[in-house]
């Protein structure tokens, strides 16, 4: 697994936090990583609705 950082807005971070708080995900990497499968998932979508041939990704099992 890699680690990352990115910079988010005060609001973004309060809104995960919350998420984190009402016991929802247990930390917002939780929430990041099903936030990102969820987006390569409509990605992934959208593309082979352009291309319209199955696509592959790397890391598509995260």
């Amino acid at each position: 697994m890699k680690k990352i950082s990115v910079r988010i807005t005060e609001q973004q971070y309060e809104f995960l936090e919350s998420l984190v708080a009402t016991g929802d995900y247990a930390n917002i990497s939780e929430i990041i990583r099903e936030a990102l499968r969820i987006f390569m998932s409509r990605k992934k979508r959208e593309m082979k609705e352009l291309i319209g041939d199955e696509i592959k990704w790397m890391g598509e099992n995260v």
